[in-house]
């Protein structure tokens, strides 16, 4: 996957965290996989079709995703996981892969992207290669997987 194409999806993750006021939001380490997986808590997973095939995940803890969902619901409190707190958290995944594939599409790739699945398990996701990327926020952890066949 062409370094231009991944610089694009974390230009979008941060700036979709920062308009949402996620500060502090700092790269810690990369790692590459020979397939996506998640294995934190809460992951958020978004599929991408069209001349793009794959996904992006987000993948969290617990503690990270109820903060995340408590800022995307105006500050709302969140003591658990429900099906509001769970559309929130697949709700700034869905905006992060939607100005990630406009992005894209100023390089001529088109893509579709499929409305966000959130799951609470360890997952094989996909069988891409993929970039897993840690992030440490005033939230807590975030690991942003990207795993595209462009």
């Amino acid at each position: 996957m062409d370094v231009k194409y991944i610089n694009t999806i974390l230009e979008t993750f941060n700036v979709t965290l920062e308009q949402f006021g996620v500060n502090n939001i700092k790269r810690c380490n990369i790692q590459k996989k020979n397939k996506m997986h998640v294995n934190l808590d809460v992951s958020t997973i978004i599929c991408f079709q069209g001349a793009v095939q794959g996904d992006i995940a987000l993948s969290m803890p617990l503690d990270t995703a109820k903060k995340l969902a408590s800022i995307m619901m105006m500050g709302m409190s969140i003591t658990f996981m429900d099906d509001m707190a769970k559309s929130a958290i697949g709700e700034i995944s869905s905006m992060i892969a939607g100005a990630s594939a406009t992005k894209l599409s100023s390089f001529g790739v088109a893509a579709k992207i499929n409305p966000p699945r959130v799951i609470f398990e360890n997952a094989e996701i996909n069988g891409f290669e993929t970039i897993a990327i840690d992030f440490e926020t005033d939230l807590g952890k975030i690991e942003l997987n990207i795993g595209l066949n462009i």
